[in-house]
């Protein structure tokens, strides 16, 4: 039986792609299977392994998910060659999440009877799409195929319950993505002399080899010499951790979201161009302190928002009450709604 369902996205450490795209995938696929739309065995990933697209592997092999990895440029976004695959597949949906989608091979595609969505979408096919979700930009034009907001973020975990305001900070999580595209990292680090020592400062790294390790704990201990800095790799208990945050150091993936979705009040520090935009955003919201200028990194920008949120209770607890408020962590059910609503005979025939 050929899948129902087709999910079509990448992770690796090309410019603009990083690992949000596919973890946000496999959540959602998850979710269906949770609720019912389809069976685990109705789904399948493809998903590049070219240069600076491998990561894919990791995320799925242990999901239970199944998936083909294609070299060669065969799945290069928008190719002839993807839109011969996808279309092959006999599935009757096809789920898109990147930067961009093309008009032609949307339109190609859906002249086979497959339905299209597309998540956060700056592409020519975002107009022709069946259902266009665009929770993190905003900037893109109103549709009726289209919905936006926060409302519809799909973060990694169905529930988010936000621990108290502290008087004081007791910890502090920095994380930048699952590929440190820009080593955001080496910049944090060399502030570290700006925390107080009786503060836990947890550095969650992602794909990361094992000389820039060395490298990151060389660094640390020439400027600090207390054992309150851990490096943690990959950590199972990614959740336990970032919930655990007074203050956070982010980019402007995931992340961020998760952190907001917790309370926790962030600094911004973009990988790339429309995280940006993103953490922008988010400060305009009250959310988040855009801790660089533009996209520079600035010593002047992250000291300023470090000394700021660590010493005023008053502000981090005014961006918690608006974090939680901004983002209630719901937005799979109301994807999931969505999905009922449009697609009732793909998901119930």
């Amino acid at each position: 039986m050929p899948p129902k369902v087709i999910f079509r996205c990448d992770a690796g450490d090309a410019p603009e792609i990083g690992t949000g795209h596919i973890a946000r995938s496999k959540t959602l696929a998850s979710a269906i299977v949770k609720h019912g739309l389809v069976k685990l065995e109705d789904i399948f990933f493809y998903t590049r392994d070219d240069e600076g697209f491998n990561l894919g592997k990791k995320y799925l092999a242990s999901s239970g998910i199944q998936f083909q990895e294609l070299s060669g440029n065969k799945l290069k976004a928008n190719s002839k060659s993807e839109k011969d695959i996808l279309i092959n597949t006999e599935a009757k949906l096809i789920f898109f999440d990147r930067l961009e989608t093309s008009k032609d091979i949307v339109s190609n595609i859906q002249k086979e009877g497959i339905k299209v969505v597309t998540f956060d979408d700056y592409g020519s096919g975002r107009n022709y799409v069946d259902l266009a979700i665009s929770a993190i930009f905003d900037d893109v034009n109103k549709s009726l195929n289209l919905v936006t907001g926060y409302e519809y973020l799909i973060l990694s975990k169905d529930f988010y319950s936000c621990g108290p305001i502290k008087a004081n900070v007791q910890n502090l999580v920095a994380t930048f993505g699952g590929n440190d595209a820009r080593d955001i990292c080496s910049h944090f680090i060399k502030h570290l002399h700006e925390i107080p020592c009786n503060i836990q400062v947890d550095i969650i790294l992602g794909k990361v080899n094992n000389e820039a390790l060395i490298k990151y704990r060389k660094d640390i201990s020439s400027i600090v010499s207390g054992d309150n800095i851990k490096l943690h790799v990959f950590p199972q208990n990614y959740h336990e951790i970032i919930s655990n945050a007074d203050v956070a150091i982010s980019s402007g993936g995931l992340s961020i979201f998760e952190f907001a979705a917790y309370g926790v009040p962030t600094i911004g520090l973009p990988q790339y161009q429309h995280q940006l935009r993103t953490i922008e955003n988010l400060q305009n919201a009250g959310i988040s302190i855009l801790g660089t200028d533009g996209m520079n990194l600035s010593s002047t920008k992250i000291s300023s928002a470090l000394k700021y949120l660590i010493q005023d209770h008053v502000a981090r607890k005014q961006m918690a009450e608006k974090s939680r408020k901004c983002i209630d962590g719901n937005g799979i059910e109301r994807i999931i709604e969505l999905l009922n609503t449009n697609f009732k005979d793909i998901f119930y025939e």
